[in-house]
């Protein structure tokens, strides 16, 4: 009778111990890896990586880590550790770019987010940025503000075809304004010295440079304090750091990327395949002026009237500029 009684209880309270297990399972929080290059904090794109992340985490039960994959480790054993920690790997730099590519079929469990071109894939949602937009901007606004006989300088950490697209876009807003105008790009190697090229550039009568160095690029604007040489800062504003040097910066919304590929993912709209484009329009970059130099140093009216006049041709499709980034654009994944 005792026997009968205690499967009678077992069959009540088996929905019960079922319905708490599925609870637990949907109350654990969403596992979020960002992988990033240097743990160095850069004020550009790491930097807003990390703030969207946290972003994310305010606003949904996340549990986020960090981590580094330098270029001289075994990036791709990095990679491969976290897909097997977590529910969404993030990734924004390009030679994580390709070992995403190359090994997403292999975690088709986890979700991706790839920040910075396109990948489509059934378990990658991507966020690009027109970035060609706003570079053609401070391409057109720095030859106004040159010198007769100087010419604009492009250092970058390396070469690679987010900078070919922006440095096409930024020469070609420079020739826009003149024609004849040079542009010297050099790279210092992943977080290397760019000393000796600052001293080249001064040497060549460079009078602003684009400084796109990514992990480098506060050392970079510290190197050029105290020169006659400006800068144009890329990825974040840098004016907080650099305000005497920058009149205006190639702002990209990495950290809003970020946050809205975590909370798609938190949210369950998260969408494989999808390809996301943040350009002016929506606010996803711009060509910004610096407040703080506007008032210190003042700018040429020329400068305010000639952003507004390209960002509305821009707008209505009268000006084409060319995307350089890898085609990764494929459906091999399925």
């Amino acid at each position: 009778m005792h026997f009968f009684k205690h499967i009678f209880l077992a069959a009540l309270l088996l929905p019960c111990l079922f319905a708490f297990h599925s609870e637990a399972a949907s109350a654990a929080p969403l596992r979020v890896a960002l992988l990033i290059e240097n743990a160095a904090e850069d004020n550009g794109a790491a930097t807003l990586m990390k703030k969207g992340l946290a972003d994310a985490c305010a606003k949904a039960d996340i549990e986020p880590s960090i981590i580094v994959c330098p270029p001289d480790s075994d990036q791709t054993a990095l990679f491969r550790k976290a897909c097997e920690n977590n529910d969404l790997v993030l990734l924004f730099e390009p030679r994580l770019h390709m070992i995403l590519r190359d090994n997403a079929a292999n975690y088709r469990k986890v979700s991706f987010g790839c920040i910075d071109t396109g990948v489509r894939a059934p378990n990658i949602m991507s966020v690009t940025f027109s970035d060609e937009q706003p570079a053609f901007l401070a391409g057109a606004l720095s030859a106004l503000l040159l010198q007769k006989g100087q010419k604009l300088g492009w250092l970058e950490d390396e070469e690679g075809p987010v900078h070919d697209t922006m440095l096409a876009a930024f020469i070609d807003g420079a020739q826009v304004q003149n024609p004849d105008i040079r542009v010297v790009r050099r790279q210092t190697g992943f977080g290397g010295d760019a000393s000796a090229v600052l001293k080249e550039f001064a040497a060549q009568n460079v009078g602003i440079t684009a400084v796109a160095a990514g992990y480098g690029t506060p050392s970079v604007l510290k190197g050029m304090e105290g020169g006659s040489m400006l800068a144009v800062g890329t990825d974040g504003s840098h004016f907080d750091e650099a305000s005497a040097l920058i009149p205006f910066s190639v702002v990209k919304r990495y950290d809003k990327a970020c946050a809205e590929l975590v909370l798609a993912k938190a949210s369950g709209t998260f969408a494989g395949k999808q390809i996301l484009t943040y350009d002016m329009g929506n606010g996803g970059t711009d060509c910004v002026i610096n407040p703080a130099y506007k008032k210190s140093k003042g700018l040429p009216a020329s400068i305010e009237r000639r952003l507004a006049e390209l960002r509305h041709e821009l707008a209505n499709g009268n000006i084409r500029l060319q995307d350089k980034r890898i085609g990764t654009l494929c459906d091999c994944l399925d």
